[in-house]
């Protein structure tokens, strides 16, 4: 086995243990954190199943085409859970709603769920950056007083992991099709080694922060 497939296997690991963890300590997440860990829980179950079909050599891009709209809708609402006392309510469900009717035009009559549905992944990145920065800017804020508090530092940390998990990987979405097309198959492994260092990196933060989290209940 090389060590880029070695690293690329690795990479499933962090998802499961935060699966793992999710379901141990089910009970004891605040409720601001309910979308959250339904989004660890599906993931986990997503990773098991991309590796199923992929020892099986099947194609598990349609996979992508489920998933984006539903870790969306789970991720939007994980930021409604707490940004809904500075942002109109309405904001969040338009999002959604837009978005999950976005992607089901996107697989039905752009990108068939066979291919990369870049299109999906771009727009999905994009949103959940400005929603992570004014996330932070509300976290980082005296006057809301977040950041003293236990739940306000867990949020820190699963906000920044996905953050920089979405910015470093935005430019891999943004040229995937292209890039697969066109580069060496060499060149394409270290690509979805970089995206799943970036996936490490937020899957980190999350463990850190579930760990922490239900630490102090």
């Amino acid at each position: 086995m090389s060590f880029v497939r070695f690293l690329l296997l690795l990479s499933n690991l962090p998802p499961l243990v935060a699966g793992i963890l999710t379901l141990i300590y089910f009970n004891k997440f605040d409720q601001r954190l309910y979308s959250f860990r339904l989004f660890l829980l599906f993931n986990s179950i997503l990773q098991i199943v991309q590796l199923v079909l992929s020892s099986l050599k099947i194609n598990n891009l349609f996979l992508l085409h489920i998933a984006v709209p539903i870790e969306f809708t789970l991720l939007v609402h994980f930021y409604y859970s707490f940004l809904k006392q500075y942002v109109d309510k309405r904001i969040f469900f338009f999002l959604i709603s837009l978005f999950v009717i976005f992607s089901l035009i996107n697989s039905l009559f752009i990108q068939p769920i066979d291919a990369f549905n870049s299109n999906a992944l771009i727009v999905e990145a994009l949103v959940l950056i400005i929603l992570s920065v004014f996330a932070f800017i509300v976290l980082m804020d005296p006057r809301s007083g977040m950041h003293k508090t236990s739940i306000g530092q867990t949020l820190n940390l699963i906000n920044s992991g996905s953050f920089i998990n979405l910015l470093t990987t935005l430019l891999i979405y943004y040229f995937s099709n292209s890039l697969i097309k066109n580069a060496s198959k060499q060149m394409v492994n270290y690509i979805w080694v970089y995206n799943d260092l970036a996936s490490v990196v937020m899957y980190t933060c999350f463990i850190i922060a579930i760990w922490k989290h239900v630490k102090q209940k």
